[in-house]
C-alpha cells in the first residue's frame, strides 16, 4: 500500500509532538513494508534534515502569516488566490505522479481545507484522517482572521470597512469548506464528543490515542528521599501553557520549604514577549537559583532530559486535545502533576497515577509538589502507576497497529466502492 501524508509541518520543520509523532508513524508504516512518501510546506530551516528513507516533498505554502512583515488582511487580497491555487495544484500533480492508495491527512493547518475535500473527490485514491488538536471541518485561517474582532483598536477600525467584502468574497467561493472525513480517529473521547456536538465529526470516527516509544523511555522508578526533587516543564512556552503558574508555584513553595532542595527546569522556546515576562517573574521573587530557562529540546534528547527529572508540570489551563509529554513523563518514572483540562483528563487520575490541581491556581500546584517534596513515598507510588497505565496501553506499537487497520479500512472500503460501481456499469 502506497501512503501519501498531507501536513503542515513534519521535522525538522516542527513546532512540537504533533509533527514528532507525524515522523514516528511514517518511519514505522515504511518499516512494515509500505512506501510511504510526505507532502509538507517549504522548508526555511538550516538544521540539516533527518536522513529517513521517506521522499518527502516540501512544497506547499503555509498561509496567513503572521509577522511583523506580513497582514493577513494584505496577503488576503493581494496573494491569497495565487497561494491557495498553487497549493492545490501541487496536490493533484502528486497524487497523479505518486498515485497513492491512501492520503493520510494529518493537520491541514494553514492550508487550504479543499486540499482535503481533493483527495475525497479522486476516484483513484482512498483517504484518512487523524485528528489532535485541529480538523480540517473547521473553517480555515483566513475565515476566522476575518470574523473575528481586533484588540487594537487601531487595527479594528483598518479591518472593519474590508471585512464584509472578505466574508463575501470566502462565501462566494464556497467556503468555509468542509471535507466528510468520513474515515477518521481522533486523539481522545473529548475531542471526539466536541466533533460530534458540532456534527463536524461522522458517526463512524473513532478514538486512537497517542503512543509512546517504550524502549526509548523507559526508565525504572527510583527513590529520591534526601536528594535534590527536580522539576520540569517541557514543551512550548506559552501563556495557554501556564508556564507562568509553575513559577508562581516555586515561588510559593520557597517562601514555604526555604530551606528543602527543589528546582525547575523550563525546557522550550515561545513568544519572545512572554519568555521575559517569565524571565521578570523570576526575578521579583527572588527564585534564580531554582528557576532555569534551556532552550528547545529535540527529539531525541527528549528521554535523557526525562530522566534526569522527578515530576513533570502541566499547568496547561485550556483544553488541550492531549498531551504526549505526560505519556513521555510516565514511561520515564516521572510523577505528573497537572491540570486535567480536555483529553488530558482522560490519562490523569488523581491520587491514582498522578496529581491533579485547579488551572491557573498557582497555590494548589505549590501545594501538591509541596505534598511530594515531603513524601517521597508518595511520588513513586503514583509513578509506579503511572508509568503501568502507559506500559500497558499507550504504547506507540499499539497506536500503529490502529492507525494501520485505519488505513487499511479506508483502502479496502474505497476498493470495494471501486469493484461496486464497475459491477453496477456493467449491468446496465
Amino acid at each position: 500500500m502506497r501512503i501519501l501524508f498531507l501536513t503542515n509541518y513534519y521535522p525538522p520543520q516542527e513546532i512540537g509532538g504533533y509533527e514528532q509523532l507525524c515522523r514516528d508513524v511514517a518511519l514505522n508504516l515504511s518499516r512494515m513494508g509500505y512506501e510511504v512518501m510526505v507532502l509538507t510546506s517549504e522548508s526555511r530551516q538550516r538544521e540539516k534534515a533527518y536522513q529517513d528513507k521517506i521522499n518527502i516533498f516540501r512544497l506547499l505554502k503555509l498561509r496567513p502569516r503572521y509577522s511583523r512583515y506580513y497582514s493577513p488582511a494584505i496577503e488576503f487580497f493581494l496573494t491569497r488566490r495565487k497561494d491557495e491555487r498553487f497549493n492545490l495544484n501541487v496536490l493533484r500533480k502528486l497524487l497523479v505522479d505518486l498515485k497513492p492508495d491512501v492520503v493520510f491527512i494529518w493537520n491541514l493547518q494553514m492550508l487550504p481545507r479543499e486540499m482535503a475535500i481533493i483527495c475525497e473527490q479522486n476516484p483513484n485514491v482512498a483517504v484518512a484522517y487523524w485528528l489532535a488538536g485541529y480538523s480540517p471541518a473547521e473553517p480555515d485561517e483566513y475565515w476566522r482572521y476575518w470574523h473575528q474582532e481586533a484588540i487594537n483598536n487601531l487595527r479594528a477600525a483598518l479591518k472593519r470597512p474590508f471585512r464584509r467584502l472578505a466574508i463575501q468574497m470566502m462565501a462566494a467561493e464556497g467556503k468555509p469548506a468542509r471535507p466528510r472525513l468520513e474515515h477518521a480517529a481522533v486523539v481522545s473521547q473529548y475531542m471526539l464528543d466536541i466533533g460530534r456536538a458540532d456534527e463536524t465529526l461522522p458517526s463512524g470516527t473513532q478514538v486512537i490515542y497517542n503512543g509512546v516509544e517504550l524502549k526509548e523511555f523507559y526508565r525504572p522508578v527510583e527513590s529520591r528521599r534526601g536528594k535534590q526533587l527536580r522539576i520540569l516543564q517541557a514543551g512550548r512556552i506559552s501563556s495557554d501553557k501556564g508556564v507562568h503558574t509553575s513559577i508562581e508555584a516555586i515561588a510559593y513553595l520557597a517562601k514555604k520549604k526555604p530551606r528543602r532542595n527543589f528546582s525547575l527546569l523550563i525546557a522550550g522556546s515561545g513568544p519572545m514577549k512572554y519568555e521575559r515576562s517569565l524571565l521578570q517573574l523570576v526575578h521579583k521573587n527572588q527564585i534564580e537559583d531554582r528557576v532555569t530557562f534551556q532552550k528547545w529540546v529535540p527529539r531525541e534528547n527528549m528521554p535523557d532530559l526525562l530522566a534526569k527529572s522527578d515530576v513533570l508540570l502541566l499547568p496547561t489551563p485550556y483544553h488541550e486535545a492531549f498531551s504526549r509529554v505526560v505519556l513521555e513523563a510516565m514511561t520515564s518514572g516521572s510523577l505528573v502533576i497537572g491540570t486535567n483540562t480536555g483529553g488530558t483528563g482522560e490519562l490523569l487520575r488523581d491520587e491514582v497515577n498522578s496529581l491533579v490541581f485547579p488551572a491557573e491556581n498557582s497555590t494548589a500546584l505549590g501545594e501538591q509538589i509541596m505534598r511530594v517534596l515531603d513524601d517521597d513515598e508518595l511520588r513513586c507510588q503514583l509513578a509506579k502507576r503511572g508509568q503501568e497505565l502507559v506500559i500497558n496501553e499507550f504504547s506507540l506499537e499499539v497506536m500503529i497497529k490502529k492507525l494501520e487497520e485505519l488505513l487499511m479500512a479506508a483502502h479496502v472500503d474505497h476498493s470495494n466502492r471501486i469493484l461496486e460501481s464497475r459491477f453496477n456499469s456493467g449491468s446496465h
